[in-house]
């Protein structure tokens, strides 16, 4: 049987995803997905919410082995018509409930907040009442919200022409879908200027399953940070870097880390300057960042008390942050050894160092990462971000991913991030909203072992080892060497099996 093509798995697969968050996602009470016949019956049955679960761990799995085919393709030479590709599987996740997360939810009751002329950095959701806040994540209820003004000024306006929260989702859906588009633009020209394949790094990026599941179909803020900062990148490649520094302090105003790409824009104001040059840089874009951030407060009338909300993340222990790992483990040991005031305060301490290393590192990058390496130094800052952080969700790897894919990264670097993402997207099901429900976890997770295991497999043949006559080294880029060398790998085995057949 002839298996389908990759865009038709792909589509298939996202619709099968949108469907089972009709069962899986939390939703609204009053919303008119509570109330669809049968995904309402299975919502509120173990058995049915299992059925649910199932078939989104097999969407994904379908959208994951689509990418992995395309990239196979695209790395053979084969030409993809990656944007047109892009959208065909994201039109079906454009009207679903929000999947894997519920923060939409807290994005549409905290531009109620401002429409209502509340301070949303003072007050939670909690001070509101009605529909607006039917699912919204108890743990957030009574917390500021952590985000720019931006998101909020704009969930602000929406809030003024309805208080449905699902239409209030969508309205944040949409700017996530903007931060996609403006990904797919900056894309290419950051690959072209880094000297790597724009094919390759659209496949990697605006492709990745991860990308459309965690960005667009839990319609994260996030999305509209990274493609602010992606776009500020490639305009400061073409010499204007004041504009950038404004498009750059306008991620920050989305979500913090957004500013960090301020790395690279001092990098292309001093191509391959000394370090008190660079410097200077970095404090003239840094400035020209951080008065666009005010100035964005100020006119949105929202201001800039969530400098003061940061730390809200940090009430979640998430195990993708090594400082919150060493910080539990070493809590749990003091603990056990009865030291329990010490043990409260290690996770605190153990947060703040991390904290602390991260600013150093980036810190370094920005000093020492001259033009070639700006694209490497903005990735690994979020990363360290990331990692370093008091905490991390799943989709913040998202963060560093357009920059490390346009840092001609080598083959073990292309193959983790290739890995990464498939984990994370197949993985997402295993959210907070089944909190406590253990036969889901464990048949959840048995079903992710098996479909995140069979396309793992497949990373071997995705980027075949380096040749015998390069002395077994490893080639530097994906990009054009890396590239050639596979193409000519598989053509040369095409070549050779058709002449055996032929014989």
């Amino acid at each position: 049987m002839r298996v389908p093509s990759p865009m038709v798995r792909g589509v298939v697969g996202a619709f099968v995803v949108a469907a089972a968050s009709l069962v899986t996602s939390v939703v609204p009470a009053s919303s008119w997905v509570a109330s669809l016949p049968i995904a309402s019956d299975l919502r509120h049955s173990l058995p049915g919410r299992m059925i649910g679960l199932a078939f989104m761990v097999f969407g994904l799995g379908l959208l994951g082995w689509a990418w992995l085919s395309v990239g196979r393709d695209v790395l053979a030479g084969v030409q993809h018509r990656l944007l047109p590709l892009v959208a065909a599987w994201c039109a079906p996740l454009l009207f679903t409930p929000p999947l894997f997360s519920r923060d939409a939810w807290s994005y549409a009751a905290q531009g109620a907040l401002v429409s209502h002329g509340l301070d949303p950095y003072a007050l939670g959701p909690g001070a509101l009442s009605g529909r607006v806040i039917e699912a919204v994540d108890p743990m957030w209820m009574n917390t500021p919200a952590p985000y720019g003004p931006l998101p909020l000024a704009y969930g602000g306006l929406a809030a003024q022409v309805t208080l449905d929260p699902y239409l209030l989702m969508l309205a944040h859906r949409a700017l996530a879908l903007l931060g996609i588009v403006l990904i797919a633009w900056a894309i290419p020209k950051l690959a072209v200027a880094c000297r790597v394949d724009p094919t390759i790094a659209t496949w990697l990026v605006v492709a990745n399953p991860m990308l459309i599941t965690h960005g667009l179909g839990a319609a994260h803020n996030d999305v509209l940070m990274l493609g602010l900062a992606c776009s500020a990148f490639a305009i400061a490649l073409t010499g204007q870097w004041g504009t950038a520094a404004v498009i750059a302090g306008t991620a920050a105003a989305v979500k913090a880390p957004g500013g960090l790409v301020v790395i690279a824009i001092a990098a292309v104001m001093s191509p391959l300057a000394g370090r008190a040059l660079r410097l200077a840089s970095l404090a003239i874009a840094g400035v020209v960042s951080v008065l666009t951030l005010v100035t964005i407060g100020e006119l949105t009338g929202v201001g800039s008390g969530w400098l003061g909300a940061l730390d809200v993340p940090g009430l979640v222990r998430s195990p993708f942050s090594i400082a919150n790992l060493l910080g539990m483990g070493t809590s749990g040991v003091l603990e056990w050894l009865g030291a329990d005031t010490a043990a409260q305060e290690a996770l605190q301490v153990i947060r703040l160092l991390g904290i602390l290393t991260a600013l150093t590192l980036i810190a370094v990058l920005g000093l020492r990462s001259h033009i070639h390496q700006a694209a490497r130094a903005v990735g690994v800052a979020l990363l360290a971000v990331i990692l370093l952080g008091p905490t991390a969700h799943d989709w913040y790897f998202l963060w560093c991913l357009p920059f490390l894919a346009v840092a001609r990264p080598g083959r073990r670097l292309t193959t983790a991030v290739v890995g990464v993402s498939l984990i994370l997207t197949i993985a997402a099901p295993l959210n907070s909203s089944l909190r406590g429900a253990v036969i889901p976890i464990l048949v959840t997770t048995a079903l992710v072992l098996v479909v995140a295991g069979a396309l793992l497999g497949h990373l071997r043949t995705l980027l075949p080892a380096p040749q015998a006559a390069t002395g077994g080294r490893e080639p530097r880029i994906v990009g054009t060497r890396l590239v050639s060398s596979i193409r000519e790998r598989r053509n040369g085995e095409i070549r050779s099996a058709t002449s055996t057949s032929r014989s």
